[in-house]
């Protein structure tokens, strides 16, 4: 039957009848009017959706929730920018007890509605009222209900900067904070972003009721408060500088008021005369770096002894022109303790032939050094790293033997005219008390200890070995071994009958660096099917190699590999990998 009766005649219709509480014949009537509006492209968007919501309405009165949610969601689907059709859905979920989806509704609501709409607050205020309502169940205050030691534990994972942060959650969370004198024993101000107030410090340090242990000073310019904190907290044993205006005098007094420091490292501009007399006034110190010494007038002038010290870094920010010998004939004698010296980017630092044997030294660097003599090694060293400022050439014949049982990781550079005997004599041989070479017996030979990491990078080789590299490596029992694990030949002479015979004989790498050598794509493959424990492997501006096959290969096997090239090409400089 023909319908006589237009869309707003059916809703004007259908509110009579629910005025009257007569439901049914009000959902007949929208139901009409609806129907008669999709057929009809006379109807405004604004009529089908108040007959969804009439209709909608209907169905809440007589319990028929689900249909309600369904006009709702046609209401959306008709307007999704009409605020209407998102508040009646949000309420019919609310009585539903579907609350998580009713903040849904009203999340998707606040994304289309405009806010410039009246009733765009309403809908948000409603969300946010649902949202609290559901938070004591899923976000509860974990220091209500945890016990004390294990939300320190907890917080201990923070860092310094972050813990400071938690401090402007709530009043609750810092009044828990402060309280606790655990959390504040680290005073870390590396992350600061301004300077730091002598306040904040002030504070930190009555938290710790003085308990601080180690500092880290960072943006921080009131030395005054420094030598207090020195002073006040006994139980301070590491300091390090970051940044600041310490200078010659001030450090000298804070490690001096500092009565139990052990440890103290320094990245700010310092003199050597400075470091001396540190050494001196705090001979509790174990261990000392300075990572930016400035260019001494002379040699220093070292008073001790320094009993404790076990570590010592000494490092200039740059190379420098001026020829300042270290004076090492007047410092080592007293550091009877000295187990791990790094001397990095000095001139000069040994002018006469040096001899370490004495020093139980476990860890020695000396990097971009410029040394007359070749130093005599002790035979406690595990780990020795050495490069010349430039290419050293000597007379390898005249090396003084170094016995060298436990060594287990080698690196050098920069070596000029390198011959069959260096590793030999660093490796292979026996020395007696006066520095002559003996003979081993079987027993003592296998008894050394095999290397763990070697690295031979940037040195040319004798004519007797030059085409025989890296076999002639690989010949030496102490480094042919499962215990080697990192090998570092990068820049050296290095073609694939040499990785073949590398694979064959070291298959416990894990690490190794091949960059800037003759390799091909076969290598790569060869290094990922004979190495089983192989993670990591460097072939960058290996030009031999001329696609990803062997690259892609290699990383279906789980390995890292690096393959950065740079070719030259119509005068521009071309990164790929």
């Amino acid at each position: 039957m023909a319908r006589t009766m237009s869309p707003e005649e059916y809703q004007e219709l259908g509110r009579r009848y629910y005025k009257q509480k007569q439901y049914d014949k009000a959902v007949e009537a929208f139901t009409n009017g609806i129907e008669f509006a999709s057929e009809s492209a006379t109807a405004t968007t604004s009529t089908v959706v108040a007959l969804y919501d009439c209709r909608a309405a209907c169905f809440e009165k007589i319990g028929e929730f689900g249909k309600a949610v369904r006009d709702g969601r046609g209401m959306i689907r008709v307007d999704r920018g009409c605020v209407k059709g998102y508040l009646r859905t949000g309420s019919v979920l609310e009585k539903m007890e579907k609350l998580d989806a009713a903040i849904g509704i009203y999340k998707y609501g606040m994304k289309n509605v405009s806010v410039g709409d009246r009733n765009f607050k309403l809908l948000q205020q409603l969300h946010d009222k649902l949202t609290r309502k559901l938070s004591p169940p899923t976000a509860i205050d974990p220091f209500t209900i945890l016990p004390v030691e294990l939300a320190e534990m907890v917080i201990s994972y923070l860092t310094f900067r972050n813990m400071v942060n938690c401090l402007r959650v709530s009043k609750g969370w810092k009044n828990y904070l402060i309280k606790r004198p655990n959390l504040w024993i680290d005073l870390d101000l590396s992350g600061a972003r301004k300077d730091v107030r002598r306040a904040f410090v002030r504070d930190a340090v009555n938290r710790s009721e003085y308990q601080i242990r180690r500092a880290t000073i960072h943006r921080f310019a009131h030395t005054d408060v420094l030598r207090n904190v020195a002073t006040a907290c006994k139980n301070l044993t590491q300091l390090e500088f970051l940044s600041g205006n310490v200078m010659h005098d001030s450090l000298i007094e804070i490690v001096q008021c500092a009565t139990n420091l052990k440890k103290l490292v320094h990245h700010i501009d310092v003199t050597l005369d400075c470091i001396s007399q540190v050494l001196r006034h705090r001979p509790t110190l174990e261990h000392a770096e300075f990572t930016s010494i400035m260019s001494p007038q002379m040699a220093p002038n070292w008073h001790g002894p320094f009993p404790k010290l076990h570590t010592l870094i000494l490092k200039m920010p740059k190379m420098v022109e001026r020829n300042v010998s270290l004076n090492p004939d007047a410092l080592f004698p007293q550091t009877p303790a000295l187990h791990t010296l790094k001397v990095i980017n000095w001139v000069r630092v040994f002018g006469i032939a040096i001899n370490f044997t004495s020093l139980p030294l476990k860890y020695l660097e000396i990097i971009n050094v410029f040394l007359v003599h070749m130093p005599a090694l002790p035979k406690t060293l595990l780990s020795f790293a050495m490069k010349p400022s430039w290419q050293w050439d000597i007379t390898w014949d005249a090396l003084k033997p170094s016995y060298l049982p436990h060594l287990t990781h080698l690196s050098i550079a920069n070596f000029a005219g390198l011959g069959a005997d260096f590793l030999d004599v660093m490796l292979n041989t026996k020395v007696d008390e006066h520095g002559n070479r003996q003979h081993m017996s079987n027993e003592e030979y296998d008894a050394l200890s095999k290397l763990q990491s070697i690295a031979i990078r940037h040195c040319t080789f004798h004519h007797s070995i030059r085409h025989m590299f890296p076999q002639w490596l690989l010949s030496l029992p102490r480094i042919l071994s499962r215990e080697l694990q990192d090998l570092d030949v990068s820049t050296q002479e290095c073609q694939d009958d040499d990785i073949e015979e590398l694979v064959r004989l070291c298959t416990g790498l894990r690490n190794v660096n091949l960059s800037s050598t003759n390799i091909t794509g076969a290598s790569v493959k060869m290094l990922a099917d004979g190495l089983p424990d192989l993670k990591v492997l460097n072939v960058d501006n290996c030009t031999r190699i001329s696609s990803r096959d062997a690259i892609a290969y290699a990383e279906k096997k789980g390995i890292v590999v690096s393959w950065n090239q740079i070719q030259s090409s119509g005068g521009r400089r071309v990164r790929y990998g």
